[in-house]
């Protein structure tokens, strides 16, 4: 009875010492913030709007096969360029709840840039900001559609999502 309550043991710690070796080896990825190399970032304008509203999709997709990391919550340090100068257009986080984002190939995410139809437009070359990736973003410029117009002196910023 001994060697058999010894033998049970033994056999629970071996399959514990295993759940526990496969579950570091198979540690989630997506708890890795996306660095700048992680991820490629296109825009494009929104083809939906809401009353009154334009937008711009910032798409997010994996760099690599292999990429599997996280983005949580919405672009920061938003700067338009145009001709190598600054923009006037300060963005905030519209607040919404932002739940993080696990970004790997096939599966890409989206955040928004949205502005008032009716503002005065400027048209800019790129767009740079940091990505949603917690309190250490990385910086990316990205490329703006070109004569796609930016209206007003402020924008607000969508959280990335699925």
């Amino acid at each position: 009875m001994k060697r058999a309550g010894t033998a049970l043991i033994a056999g629970g710690l071996l399959a514990g010492g295993l759940v526990l070796a496969g579950g570091t080896a198979n540690a989630m990825p997506s708890d890795h913030p996306c660095g700048a190399s992680d991820v490629r970032v296109t825009v494009a304008p929104d083809p939906s709007n809401a009353a009154g509203h334009e937008a711009y999709v910032l798409t997010y997709t994996a760099a690599s096969p292999t990429t599997n990391c996280k983005l949580a919550g919405a672009p920061t340090a938003v700067s338009f360029l145009s001709g190598g100068q600054r923009l006037p257009v300060t963005a905030t986080p519209d607040g919404s709840e932002a739940l993080p984002v696990n970004l790997r190939a096939g599966h890409p995410a989206v955040s928004r840039i949205v502005q008032r139809a009716a503002a005065a437009p400027a048209t800019p070359d790129f767009v740079t900001f940091d990505l949603p990736t917690g309190p250490y973003g990385q910086p990316v410029s990205v490329a703006w559609p070109a004569g796609a117009p930016l209206k007003g002196d402020t924008v607000v910023v969508t959280p990335v999502s699925n």
